[in-house]
């Protein structure tokens, strides 16, 4: 008895051990590729943070733009506002500010020439002007400065200056006085 006994604990105490044996190569033949699919895990963990960091700089910065786009139209407007002319009352406007720059220099101003571009460019329709002025010297430049520095945008294209040793504002020969044939542009908007 006790011989089979032992015989039984020995087949069992084997039999276990086969059972152990597998175990452990079942554990070492499924581990390797769990260790592998684990760093490739992590490589792919690492790679996925910093794609989010540059996908969240790149949100945060379109965010700014779509900020700043929002604010154009607004500042588009503005511009448009302050420095040019609206379409609709352009040239009854245009005409008056022109006569305002014209005494605030002290230049006398003849009749002035309009034309106007119908095809609008960029929001825009540009407005020719020929503008002859007749003053002295000083005067003169102190007209282009104030067309310079005035609040409506003027482009001065062209400038064609004469002598005027002619008769002045007064009847009076006005000697050094000089007559300007001035060029410019700006531009109306609706």
């Amino acid at each position: 008895m006790i011989h089979r006994r032992q015989r039984r604990q020995v087949l069992i105490a084997g039999f276990l051990g086969v059972i152990a044996v597998v175990n452990l190569l079942f554990y070492f033949i499924l581990l390797r590729p769990a260790q592998s699919d684990y760093f490739n895990l992590q490589g792919s963990i690492d790679q996925l943070r910093s794609e989010i960091k540059v996908s969240t700089n790149t949100v945060n910065r379109l965010k700014k733009t779509s900020a700043q786009l929002e604010r154009f139209d607004q500042d588009r407007q503005g511009l448009f506002n302050t420095h040019f002319i609206k379409f609709d009352p352009g040239f009854a406007e245009l005409s008056p500010r022109l006569e305002q720059l014209a005494v605030q220099s002290g230049v006398l101003r003849p009749i002035v020439e309009f034309t106007r571009d119908e095809i609008k460019q960029y929001g825009l329709y540009s407005v020719k002007i020929k503008i002859p002025v007749q003053g002295t010297y000083s005067n003169a430049v102190n007209f282009i400065k104030t067309l310079e520095t005035a609040d409506t945008f003027f482009l001065i294209t062209s400038i064609e200056v004469k002598s005027n040793d002619g008769e002045g504002a007064t009847g009076a020969k006005a000697a050094g006085a000089v007559a300007l044939s001035l060029d410019l542009e700006t531009f109306f908007y609706k």
